[in-house]
């Protein structure tokens, strides 16, 4: 658990950038994360795959209103979870000592994902304040 404290950053709030984050704190808080977050919204997703078509054609070809809902806080969740991610890893690429400039390697399809990964598993630097 201390892993996903230090990943969601208690001491300076949820989404702050400031501070650093280690290897293993990013990577198991990441993990931590993504297993919390499908398990709050795969069963959502099955619950609209499977009884979305029903109520379609039980409302006379217009969803009802809390469906809607549903798919609000669904991308609600989803756009909350890419700002912790995006701090998350402003926050090791300065504990690795890595330009915050690697975020735009995303842009590229396969290779951009590979070269973030390798940035992200550097080795922390220690930083000396004279």
């Amino acid at each position: 658990m201390e892993y996903l404290k230090q990943y969601l950053n208690q001491t300076d709030g949820l989404y702050a950038f400031n501070g650093r984050l280690s290897r293993s704190g990013f990577f198991i808080g990441q993990l931590l994360l993504m297993i919390f977050i499908s398990m709050v919204t795969v069963p959502i997703a099955y619950f609209l795959a499977i009884y979305a078509p029903q109520l379609v054609v039980d409302a006379g070809k217009s969803l009802p209103i809390w469906v809607g809902l549903i798919v609000a806080i669904y991308v609600f969740v989803y756009l909350n979870v890419f700002v912790i991610n995006v701090a998350a890893m402003a926050r090791r690429f300065r504990d690795a000592h890595v330009s915050f400039y690697n975020f735009f390697w995303m842009l590229l399809p396969f290779i951009g994902t590979a070269v973030l990964f390798c940035q992200l598993m550097r080795r922390p630097v220690e930083v000396q304040n004279d």
